[in-house]
């Protein structure tokens, strides 16, 4: 197995798709994956105890270079 996932995924529309915790201790992320990402976003499964570095961007689509949701 790599040792990399790249995939596609977008903010989930919750209130709660980032929370920023009260205590100073940092914050929790959630993100939508879709069908077609989720073989390569499994491996997050197996790296479940480990520190992980993460880089997101957007992803821009072909129409005018806009940045869309995957779900729309």
């Amino acid at each position: 197995m790599s040792n990399e996932a790249r995939f596609l995924a977008s903010f989930p529309s919750i209130q709660s798709a980032i929370k920023i915790h009260g205590d100073a201790s940092g914050m929790r992320i959630q993100f939508d994956v879709p069908e077609s990402e989720m073989a390569e976003a499994i491996k997050l499964l197996a790296w479940r105890q480990c520190v992980l570095v993460v880089t997101v961007g957007p992803e821009p689509q072909e129409e005018g270079g806009k940045y869309v949701r995957l779900d729309e």
